[in-house]
């Protein structure tokens, strides 16, 4: 079989394809970056309705940048149209209820809570994604959650762009969008009543959909369908007198406790206000659903969202070679398993940013200490953190230690004292800084790489060391 390239990018495998385009892995050359390309199908024409929808959904993710959305890399449109979206290393949340029916309460909050805190970002901007279900929910092995496929999302008009989405939302500046546009479509069985009737949709649409999935997640079916005809299931659905649209649009949703009696008190209030038929009746913003589904969590546990999530995907098996980690963990409420911390192994996964911490043999001096000689800790106590931002891009060592790529959102949690922090890019010297972490503090760390130049980096700003507590 010939190789696949598109541009620069050497395509792996097939993710998965669609009716109008086809999601290839795939290889950056000569950087060694990986990928995610999502390409117009060969037979679409890209000066079609299909083909402009691939540059519009471009359009809406260039504006976005989020930890909790796919971030967009590269759009090409010579030949056959392509996006290049950062890759995701793990399963959907389809993919894992495929395995697992009904999920732990911590790991259900610990994902409906990145969902929100991305369309949280996304609504600010005017944009309503308009098909958030399972499917488009990624769950990365580091533990972060990943919105994607904006393909049929809708965003407010400006003046400088005429053929915009417009909608009912809020608009950058906090007003009103004019003139929505309507129709239906989406994923039926995850759309609002008013999607539904192809009525103008805001915001609260997609918190309306984030209900159905929370319920789904929690009680192992979706409301507005039969118990066991959802969540995974080869099964077809039972027939019904009504269709699964009807029920959405006039039957109230049975209780979520009546199906998952182990839910807290809290979080059925929070879901069943989701899925009121009127928008006015949900939550006004994905903020609110945020800060109550944020409290409900630290009720069960003070361990950071993301632990419940990868606890999630070794339970399911999606990350492997844990066990014994696991085993010694601390447990979460509800006996969930944490990492607390790993042994020094070739590679290990960890659960901050976005990627791979490779724990590297070897090792380097910097006043008189061996850096490598000890694997970081990945949670220490009275952790302190560092955040890193590198224009364009670098790879992070921290003490000798290979541990991320930029561009990545969460802080690496460290202990408190001096690290030797190192950042490289193949196209620019090598820039070293000297941190000094306090307990509980996040310092920030903004570079500039001198990208064929012979200097170090520079800072971006005059203090490279903001601190957060």
């Amino acid at each position: 079989m010939s190789e696949v390239r598109f541009g620069p990018y050497r395509v792996v495998e097939t993710l998965g394809s669609g009716a109008l385009s086809t999601i290839y892995k795939a290889v950056q050359e000569p950087l060694g970056r990986v990928v995610a390309l999502k390409a117009l199908k060969t037979g679409i024409s890209p000066t079609s309705s299909f083909g402009e929808q691939l540059d519009r959904e471009a359009k809406i993710l260039r504006d976005l940048a989020h930890p909790n959305v796919v971030l967009l890399l590269d759009r090409w449109s010579t030949g056959r149209p392509f996006l290049v979206l950062e890759h995701v290393d793990g399963p959907s949340v389809q993919q894992v209820l495929a395995k697992k029916r009904v999920l732990p309460v911590e790991a259900a909050l610990a994902i409906a809570i990145s969902v929100c805190s991305g369309l949280e970002h996304v609504h600010e901007r005017g944009v309503v994604h308009r098909d958030v279900k399972p499917s488009n929910l990624l769950l990365s092995t580091t533990g972060a959650v990943k919105l994607i496929d904006f393909g049929i999302a809708q965003r407010a008009r400006t003046t400088s762009v005429s053929d915009a989405f417009v909608t009912e939302g809020i608009t950058p500046s906090g007003r009103m969008a004019p003139e929505p546009v309507k129709d239906a479509f989406g994923t039926p069985a995850y759309m609002s009543p008013e999607q539904i009737l192809g009525d103008f949709v805001d915001g609260r649409s997609d918190l309306f959909s984030l209900g159905v999935v929370l319920y789904q997640m929690l009680s192992g079916s979706r409301p507005f369908e039969t118990p066991g005809s959802s969540g995974g299931s080869s099964r077809p659905p039972p027939r019904d007198a009504k269709s699964t649209t009807q029920r959405i649009r006039r039957d109230a949703p049975p209780p979520l406790r009546d199906r998952a009696p182990h839910v807290p008190r809290g979080v059925d209030r929070i879901v069943m206000r989701l899925l009121e038929k009127a928008p006015r009746d949900r939550y006004a913003s994905a903020g609110d659903v945020l800060e109550r589904l944020s409290r409900e969590l630290r009720a069960l546990t003070r361990e950071d969202p993301t632990a419940a999530v990868r606890a999630l995907l070794v339970e399911t098996k999606f990350i492997t070679g844990e066990k014994r980690a696991l085993d010694a963990a601390p447990r979460l409420h509800g006996g969930m398993n944490v990492v607390r911390a790993l042994a020094g192994h070739a590679a290990v996964l960890v659960a901050f940013g976005i990627g791979v911490l490779a724990i590297e043999s070897g090792s380097s001096a910097r006043d008189g200490r061996s850096a490598g000689a000890a694997p970081l800790e990945l949670v220490p106590e009275q952790a302190g953190g560092l955040r890193v931002l590198a224009s364009p891009w670098a790879h992070v060592k921290v003490d000798g230690q290979q541990v991320e790529t930029t561009p990545f959102a969460r802080a690496i949690p460290l202990t408190a004292g001096k690290h030797f922090v190192t950042l490289m890019h193949p196209d620019a010297p090598p820039v070293e800084r000297d941190v000094v972490i306090a307990p509980n503090e996040i310092v920030t760390l903004d570079v500039t790489m001198m990208i064929g130049g012979d200097d170090a980096g520079v800072d971006a700003a005059p203090s490279a060391r903001g601190r957060e507590r």
